[in-house]
């Protein structure tokens, strides 16, 4: 029987693999994963940045997530 999948195994896994833009990046998982990467609340980013129009701030499961580098770009205020 395999391991649940947890969301290190599942970025594990994803290691090496490319987004269909063909940029490989990290996800961050959580709303307090994406506050640390930018030094914020986790408040602020599902009030505020999640709902930011083309936010790269997903939700699946109940869960939020996004790719590092497209939040860094949004942030940059530069889509890619």
């Amino acid at each position: 029987m395999k391991p649940p999948l947890t969301a290190a195994r599942f970025d594990k896994l994803a290691e090496g693999h490319t987004r269909p833009s063909g940029n490989s990046t990290k996800i961050i998982w959580t709303l307090n994963g994406i506050a640390r990467r930018i030094g914020t609340g986790s408040d602020f980013i599902r009030d505020t940045l999640a709902k930011q129009p083309d936010s790269p701030i997903k939700q699946l499961g109940g869960r939020f997530y996004c790719f590092e580098d497209d939040l860094i770009a949004f942030l940059r205020g530069r889509s890619e």
